[in-house]
């Protein structure tokens, strides 16, 4: 059962006027509650904590932008099938602008989370100074850790977006982060804040999650109604992911290693691993921590009152309507790039044969899908496509209560483009719109994989090749239905063996090839892009996007501050490119 994360009004207006002093704001509602009595019991703080966990369901977060909006777009996840957004083509293209739509969505957003922490945090100090009793007192102590753990992931988000670099060989952390803030700002001029230092703002993250570790040791979530909270896990797998991000590997080597040896985590079965991204197996053996969604009827996805997300709208399949031809199952803006596809080991032709004209079921070409289900069968490309994507004419999914077969993508005039729908995060039990555009399936925000993975890539740079290629064979493993943790036919040999990728960045590189493919769809790769400088080379990949090429510049590993806080914020400095 899940905890329903509703984000009620009450919740949103008290955290709202929480962050004003009483001069600020006038109330002249009596039946108001007021900030000066509120919060006063653990209740209360419990009430705030849902709020804060609830705005990484805001529409500028996982509501919406997060991925189809962003991520997908900068490293190439996503190709466009809608062509009525200049912004979104321009941020296809590695061109953000200031004005651009999106980043107005989520830099607030991403803000309304800090501010929301700030608020509760000083809530926190003032009911903790009128506890009386242990229990209330310890209680206290795990809100202030989820709290501080919450601080941690939205300053994460906002120092990767827009700050100036990451930290490379040690250069990078003097360069531009963004600015830090402990308190909820009281009055206009309490906004007006500088940007710190890309290190600072790695270190106070890693403050932050150093202090949750110490408020939430030995605690694990594990009630119906409080599994989503984050526990001791979370937060080392969390620090384990912040070293690696700054390069310090005696730490990362540490935490990422603590994680694997005394978590009790394991890797999921592949059955169970084909499905936990689609509302199916939450809370698994996998799962450090993750997002909890549920499908709202009430609100839709995007709305700060929504259980859901709206996701999934963007992403939707398109499948074959009554006459052959693609139907949208709701928004269906976007897809996956074509040479993602390629990149999985798919390169087996085109459905269509030379000279068709019509997107249609009736033309496809029979050879090319007996081809394409041997050599799923076979496992001759990598699992992982079909549990990222659905392949055209193949693969099928669930419309009012009937299966209908994925057709290639809407709106795809190419016809010899492999127009492929998403499958991660993807309700498989009907349309989007039947489910309000709500969609219900938790993120995994941080999995094992992913620690088994950081972990490798973090021995490499201490001097244990042979351990760190056994994390990397652990995955592949499982990814192939093999048991995890014995030798099998896929292992690769060495790290540099060949890999399922066609191209220079990963054909020869099977950590940054496992990163890609495991990860594909989560929202993660745009990271590993940035601490790893390879845009240039994932440019020259991708090539270019439906509304035109890739046109990749040094600034790009930082996006534009958004226009709105330049206005507004006269100590803010605008990234350079922009």
């Amino acid at each position: 059962m899940k905890i329903l994360l509703k984000l009620s009004l009450i919740v949103v207006a008290i955290l709202g006027m929480a962050s004003c002093k009483d001069s600020f704001v006038n109330v002249d509602n009596p039946l108001a509650i007021s900030t000066s009595s509120y919060p006063a019991t653990v209740s209360d703080l419990e009430q705030l904590l849902t709020g804060v966990y609830a705005t990484q369901h805001a529409g500028g977060v996982f509501g919406r932008a997060m991925g189809p909006y962003s991520t997908y777009l900068w490293d190439h996840t996503t190709d466009l099938s809608w062509q009525g957004s200049p912004n979104w083509i321009q941020m296809g293209q590695n061109n953000a602008l200031p004005s651009d739509n999106f980043l107005l969505q989520i830099w607030p957003d991403l803000w309304r989370g800090v501010q929301r922490c700030n608020t509760l945090l000083a809530g926190i100090e003032r009911v903790n100074a009128t506890a009386s009793s242990d229990a209330d007192k310890a209680n206290i102590a795990l809100i202030k850790g989820q709290t501080l753990f919450l601080r941690a992931w939205y300053y994460s988000y906002l120092v990767s977006f827009w700050g100036e670099s990451f930290i490379v060989n040690g250069a990078g952390g003097d360069k531009m982060g963004v600015p830090i803030t402990t308190v909820a700002a009281g009055d206009l001029t309490e906004t007006q804040v500088s940007r710190s230092t890309v290190k600072e703002c790695w270190d106070f993250i890693i403050s932050d999650l150093k202090a949750a570790e110490t408020l939430l040791a030995g605690k694990n979530w594990t009630g119906a109604t409080d599994k989503h909270k984050a526990g001791q896990w979370a937060v080392k797998g969390f620090l384990g992911k912040v070293y690696v991000y700054v390069q310090d590997w005696a730490n990362a080597k540490t935490y990422l290693g603590n994680v694997i040896n005394e978590s009790g985590k394991s890797l999921v079965s592949f059955d169970t691993y084909k499905t936990m991204f689609n509302g199916q197996n939450e809370f698994n053996s996998e799962s450090l921590y993750e997002l909890n969604m549920n499908v709202d009827m009430t609100y839709a996805g995007a709305n700060d009152l929504s259980m859901g997300s709206m996701m999934a709208t963007l992403t939707a399949p398109s499948y074959v309507g009554p006459t052959g031809t693609p139907i949208a199952s709701a928004w269906s803006n976007v897809f996956p790039h074509a040479k993602n596809i390629e990149r999985f080991g798919f390169n087996l032709g085109h459905y269509f044969p030379a000279g068709t004209t019509t997107a249609n079921i009736a033309n496809v070409d029979q050879s090319y899908i007996t081809k394409s289900i041997a050599a799923r069968t076979a496992k001759t490309v990598d699992p992982r496509l079909w549990v990222a994507c659905l392949q055209p004419y193949v693969d099928s999914m669930v419309v009012a209560g009937a299966k209908k077969p994925i057709s290639h993508y809407l709106d795809i005039t190419e016809l010899d483009m492999e127009a492929w729908s998403f499958r991660k995060y993807i309700n498989l039990a009907g349309t989007e719109l039947e489910i309000n555009r709500a969609n219900g399936a938790n993120v995994l925000w941080l999995r094992l994989a992913d620690v088994y993975l950081l972990y490798a890539e973090t021995l490499t740079h201490t001097g244990d090749n042979v351990t760190a290629l056994e994390y990397i064979n652990k995955v592949k493993r499982r990814a192939y239905n093999y048991p995890v943790n014995a030798p099998s036919v896929v292992d690769y040999k060495s790290l540099t063996d060949v890999t399922k990728a066609p191209d220079a960045v990963l054909k020869n590189d099977p950590l940054k090839y496992e990163r890609w493919a495991e990860f594909f769809g989560e929202f993660n790769w745009w990271f590993d892009v940035c601490r790893w400088k390879i845009g240039d080379k994932e440019a020259a990949y991708y090539q270019k996007i439906r509304g035109g090429p890739i046109q990749w510049d040094a600034t790009d590993y930082a996006q534009p501050i958004p226009i709105n806080e330049i206005n507004a914020n006269v100590n803010m400095r605008q990234n350079p490119g922009y």
